[in-house]
């Protein structure tokens, strides 16, 4: 067997898992049934959100150890969930080491679509809008939000501004938006519930999830780096608010 691909294999997909949200305990897990296909003495995975270390050793062969840095961050449940039928398709036989390896560089180069993240995010606000009881006025409106949220933090990544700042960007723009929409059109609905709307894409309803999951199954260190960003992130949403309603 190659150990050195199935290292890398192992490797990529956990960065890639980590990068877009995936639980500590998921990653860990998906990367030692990977390497545990080495039938090697020693196959061993140490994940953190930040980042991971992972080792494989056996007196046959020389000890081949790889740490990986996770500074950027972003939630793709659609990427995990491929990731995650990749490894068990690998750990079962039914892919090939060098099939596996294909297909998880093939997701790391193309790992989602802008059109599709721009079209879908109007239609979640406008979505929440109606939801929080809004008119169609309102949702029309919410989607507007949600289009300059969606293009805000699309310019953030590739512009690789920090996560706290792109948050903050974004929640500052849509509230500005609507701030300025209901002031020239006073009688269209509620600036309240459109603003609630225009930022349930932002809010980390996910990291505090994962924060829970992880502190359950025994990592701590993990949870409390997950509430902590949590945290962060919320308080980048309220100042953008403010500071856009301010603004407008």
């Amino acid at each position: 067997m190659n150990y050195k691909l199935l290292l890398d294999t192992a490797v990529a997909a956990g960065e890639l898992m980590l990068e877009n949200g995936a639980e500590t305990y998921r990653v860990e897990d998906t990367m030692h049934r990977i390497l545990s296909l080495s039938r090697l003495q020693t196959a061993e995975v140490f994940v953190t959100m930040t980042g991971f270390v992972a080792t494989l050793d056996d007196p046959s062969i020389h000890s081949m150890t790889v740490v990986r840095r996770i500074t950027n961050r972003s939630t793709n449940l659609d990427m995990i969930d491929r990731l995650n039928t990749l490894s068990r398709k690998l750990c079962t036989g039914e892919l090939e080491l060098e099939e596996a390896f294909r297909q998880v560089k093939v997701l790391k180069e193309h790992p989602w679509k802008p059109g599709a993240f721009l079209i879908s995010t109007p239609v979640v606000t406008a979505a929440f809008a109606l939801t929080y009881g809004g008119s169609l006025s309102e949702a029309f409106v919410s989607a507007l939000t949600g289009l300059i949220t969606a293009v805000c933090l699309y310019a953030c990544r590739r512009l690789r501004i920090q996560s706290f700042f792109g948050t903050l960007l974004s929640a500052a723009a849509a509230s500005m938006l609507a701030s300025g929409f209901f002031r020239v059109f006073p009688g269209a609905g509620s600036l309240d519930a459109v603003v609630i709307a225009s930022i349930m894409p932002l809010v980390p309803g996910v990291a505090i999830t994962n924060a829970v999951f992880d502190t359950l199954h025994g990592d701590y260190l993990s949870g409390t780096a997950r509430m902590l960003e949590a945290f962060v992130t919320a308080a980048a949403v309220a100042m953008g608010i403010g500071i856009g309603l301010g603004v407008g």
